[in-house]
């Protein structure tokens, strides 16, 4: 091998394009241009950030003005209002926070009909975001005196976010959302194409896993490609030390074993 392919570095120079793949790319496409508010949402690994980042990348900056943001469980209503005006290139001062909002959409406005701008806002890891900010996605979305959307909206989270954005306070935000996707993960078949791909890439012989590794992987990963891409790490360093040119399913138990997955 001339490189390691499973790392996400690599992982993400050459994009396997998988059902889940497929599926937001297309949902992705139609949320930038009708504009709104999609959620992504499945569980730890199965490739949600990877795919809006990929699809981030794709865009011409020149057209979109792009705004991501890593939600964190001690951000503010007023932390995310300050990196939405720091994106904004607004001066708030001493504002009070209606002022800010109206700041905000004045600006937003501006940039769509001005500049000819699309926006898009992700919001990853938006299962951690608190009752504060979910009240304030209000100023993307909520235009006085227009009923037009301003701006593509991208909620990407860990399955809970689906349920707690299902509760009765969140009932106007939830009526917004027009685009939902939950990640599957792999499949045994994706497992597979996925493994055969990346040993491709890495100018390897495609036949170093047998097909009972990548049964054994498939089950061992749980859909997850993070997990997959470490276990077949492990399993070739494994197989490396043991001075082994075939990884078997035994091979595949030790690495798991190593990395103590449940």
């Amino acid at each position: 091998m001339n490189c390691n392919p499973f790392l996400k570095e690599d992982s993400s120079k050459y994009i396997f394009k998988s059902n889940d793949y497929i599926q937001v790319l297309s949902r992705l496409n139609y949320i930038k241009d009708i504009k709104g508010i999609a959620l992504f949402y499945g569980e730890i690994g199965f490739g949600k950030t990877y795919a809006v980042r990929a699809f981030i990348n794709s865009l011409n900056k020149d057209l979109y003005k792009i705004i991501y943001i890593n939600a964190t469980s001690e951000m503010t209503s007023f932390d995310f209002l300050k990196i939405l005006t720091d994106n904004f290139f607004l001066n708030i001062g001493s504002c009070y926070r209606s002022d800010i909002y109206i700041n905000i959409q004045e600006e937003i406005i501006r940039i769509v009909n001005k500049d000819k701008m699309k926006i898009i806002i992700v919001i990853d890891e938006a299962h951690l975001l608190s009752k504060d900010v979910f009240s304030i996605l209000k100023v993307l979305y909520d235009f006085e005196m227009d009923s037009k959307d301003y701006v593509s909206l991208i909620l990407v989270g860990y399955k809970d976010i689906k349920v707690e954005l299902s509760k009765r306070i969140y009932e106007s935000l939830n009526q917004r959302i027009i685009v939902k996707y939950e990640f599957k993960g792999f499949d045994r078949d994706e497992v597979k194409e996925y493994i055969a791909s990346r040993l491709e890439l890495a100018n390897a012989s495609k036949d170093i896993f047998l097909p009972d590794a990548c049964n054994a992987l498939y089950s061992c990963s749980r859909s997850s490609p993070r997990k997959l891409n470490t276990l077949v790490i492990n399993a070739l360093m494994l197989a490396f030390q043991m001075n082994k040119t075939i990884i078997d399913s035994e091979i595949v138990m030790l690495a798991k074993g190593e990395m103590d997955l449940k």
